[in-house]
């Protein structure tokens, strides 16, 4: 039977993280391919193509001969012709949303959009790939990321859709932990490791000293570990740099956990939330308002605290929160670890509204962990963002002049 080896087994989940949904899906592709020589191509869809931090809708869509339909099994597979491929693929990626609009807006300028493609009348007009049927009805093409029905086709009928952010855009990574607090590789390998990624600058960011649990930097080994940097940063010879960076931690009050003339000592300085989760909403909220006030703040961690399928976010006004950011120029983080992926893409929109920039960081404790970085780019392009309005997406020396700004203004 057609994909009868390809069950993908989710323990009776409903729901899987992105990565693990990626994992799952690419090595599908894989087998579709090995088992049917005669597709010429198979691409993902559903909820994962469309950037979903969660995905329960796993979908492919093969080209084939002919039109055979959708087989359901754990996995479904659309066979569909050339003619045919772009209504099979707009249609399995959705969202159900998304397509609803899509319809109505093809119905308003006569036309009918149905799952084998948009005709006028009885004649077919487009059909072949998903950009010939959104030029057809006079749209911008809108990225399976914004296909969630909330304005965008509003928006790309004004041909005012952003030129979203990609995986390439980013110049160097921000947020990033060592052996020095509770990361698995040195300074020096995280920092080579990057290198060897392309990027032009890596930012440590070790746990500061109220993290005892992670191994949180003392006075002392603050200092060797800038020496270290130092060192290496000599070693490049100004064609990589390590920035010096400390993830410290919002106490109760909303102070971060060393002085200020410690904190002048970094290059950035990552302000996160740790402990203390249950604090009324008001609390909290004026609490993490406090902390992005500290003129040493540079990018707000992983806003809400929220780790998914695990534990909720804490009870925060999150828009408070981004007018403050707005106001004091401190960079929103985009948690890229698929256990947060924090600020959800939801509020992105709003972020951009209120005047604020981001910060797409991989909160890596080991090499591996430096490529979530391309999930941290799905939710910002799920959330319509676009590069020019992300910290990390700056070369070098935009980078640098920034911070030497909010140094001489702090």
């Amino acid at each position: 039977m057609l994909l009868q080896n390809l069950a993908i087994v989710r323990s009776g989940e409903t729901q899987v993280h992105l990565h693990k949904a990626a994992a799952l899906l690419h090595h599908a592709v894989i087998s579709v391919k090995q088992q049917h020589p005669e597709f010429s191509r198979v691409e993902i869809a559903g909820d994962f193509r469309r950037g979903c931090e969660l995905v329960s809708d796993f979908v492919l869509v093969a080209q084939g001969l002919k039109s055979t339909g959708i087989e359901d099994t754990t996995l479904r597979l659309v066979v569909t012709d050339r003619k045919h491929f772009g209504a099979s693929l707009l249609q399995a990626t959705g969202s159900a949303d998304h397509l609803e609009q899509l319809k109505t807006f093809a119905a308003d300028k006569g036309l009918t959009l149905n799952a084998d493609g948009l005709h006028r009348g009885r004649k077919l007009i487009a059909s072949a790939t998903e950009e010939e049927i959104y030029q057809a009805l006079d749209l911008q093409f809108i990225e399976p990321e914004l296909r969630e029905g909330r304005d965008e086709i509003e928006r790309a009928a004004k041909q005012k859709l952003p030129a979203l952010i990609r995986d390439e855009d980013l110049h160097g990574i921000l947020h990033s932990h060592t052996t020095a607090s509770d990361g698995t590789e040195t300074l020096e390998a995280m920092a080579e490791a990057t290198r060897k990624r392309g990027f032009e600058y890596y930012g440590v960011a070790d746990h500061s000293q109220s993290a005892h649990y992670a191994g949180g930097l003392s006075l002392q080994e603050i200092a060797e570990q800038h020496r270290e940097a130092d060192r290496l940063n000599k070693a490049y010879n100004g064609k990589f740099r390590i920035l010096k960076g400390i993830e410290a931690d919002i106490l109760a009050d909303g102070s971060l956990d060393y002085p200020n003339h410690i904190l002048e000592q970094f290059d950035f300085v990552v302000a996160s939330v740790h402990s203390r989760f249950k604090l009324p909403k008001k609390e909290q909220t004026e609490r993490i308002i406090e902390a992005i006030g500290n003129p040493r703040t540079t990018i707000i961690g992983h806003m809400t605290g929220r780790q998914l399928l695990r534990r909720p976010g804490y009870d925060l006004d999150v828009d408070k929160v981004l007018k403050a950011c707005a106001k004091h120029g401190v960079a929103v983080e985009i948690n890229a670890h698929p256990w947060r992926l924090d600020l959800d893409w939801r509020w992105h929109q709003k972020a951009l509204d209120q005047g604020c920039i981001f910060s797409i960081n991989p909160d890596a404790h080991s090499i591996r962990e430096l490529d979530h970085m391309h999930w941290g780019v799905e939710m910002a392009r799920k959330g319509g963002v676009p590069a020019k309005r992300v910290l990390n997406a700056m070369c070098l020396t935009a980078l640098l002049a920034h911070l030497a700004r909010r140094s001489q203004t702090a």
